[in-house]
């Protein structure tokens, strides 16, 4: 292949790789069959609540989180912890508040922090 073609075709994929690249950075993560079954409040567990854990929920991040709303952000983080929550067999997890991160003006990180629990009460 003559170089000017080869440059040609690399000038022409580098582009859709970076575009790719910066997609998958901007996903949120996805909440496990597991994670979808924990409860998330503020509220305190019921006294038949054992603590499993702290665990601290974590979404965006420096290379993509800038791009990703703040809803979305939120939501990885809280998918992120109910995840944790579940592998840890939980099913209750009680939250702090919510807490944005943000780098040269502009809120790229989100963390949710809080205990889970399991509890033998239905929920």
């Amino acid at each position: 292949m003559p170089t000017l073609n080869r440059s040609l075709l690399l000038a022409g994929i580098f582009p859709v790789l970076i575009s790719a690249l910066g997609l998958a950075g901007c996903a949120t993560a996805a909440l496990s069959p597991q994670g979808a079954q924990v409860a998330v409040t503020r509220n305190p567990p019921t006294p038949d609540c054992v603590t499993a854990g702290y665990l601290v929920g974590e979404g965006g991040g420096t290379f993509g989180g800038k791009w990703i709303s703040n809803d979305s952000l939120l939501q990885y983080a809280l998918n992120d912890l109910r995840n944790k929550a579940a592998k840890l067999g939980a099913n209750y997890v009680q939250t702090d508040p919510p807490q944005l991160g943000s780098g040269h003006g502009t809120t790229s990180t989100a963390t949710i922090t809080g205990t889970a629990y399991r509890c033998t009460a239905t929920l």
